[in-house]
């Protein structure tokens, strides 16, 4: 009895996890809602484009395009409402900050970089009042919320 205890229990873990675990299916360009595809084509060439993925996270719809552009790549993810989360371009050490680039020298010395991506997420920042006490958090456009505070105690 206390082995089948054992096994059920993980089993049940195992399964809470999968229901949480991010689903990636890559698709077609046209598998995409026409503003997303709109959105796309305003940033990119869908000549450019290399992969479309569709991402289900939480119940959370996302759209990861990768594409590359005169040998640089480019991941760009979009909110099902077109609206972009994400862009990440791979770039060299030498296109880092001069005071990055010193700062992982000194802390790092030796360092085999593999690869460097600049990363720019988007989401909107919302400051307000909940029962007389000031709250400030993000938005994504998913409708994801990330950071609240209240009244200046950052919270993740």
């Amino acid at each position: 009895m206390k082995y089948f205890t054992i096994a059920l229990a993980g089993f049940f873990t195992f399964m809470a996890a999968s229901l949480h675990a991010e689903e990636t299916k890559v698709i077609k360009f046209g598998g995409m809602p026409a503003i997303v595809q709109q959105s796309v084509l305003l940033h990119t060439k869908k000549k450019n484009i290399i992969k479309v993925e569709l991402i289900r996270d939480e119940g959370v719809i996302k759209y990861e395009i990768e594409t590359i552009n005169k040998a640089v790549g480019m991941d760009i993810t979009f909110a099902r409402n077109g609206e972009i989360l994400e862009i990440e371009k791979v770039i060299s050490f030498a296109a880092l900050p001069e005071d990055s680039r010193a700062e992982i020298k000194k802390d790092y010395p030796g360092i085999k970089i593999q690869e460097i991506e600049s990363v720019q997420k988007f989401y909107y920042d919302v400051e307000g009042t909940v029962d007389g006490k000031e709250i400030q958090f993000k938005v994504m456009a998913t409708g994801d919320i990330e950071g609240e505070s209240e009244e200046g105690d950052q919270k993740d």
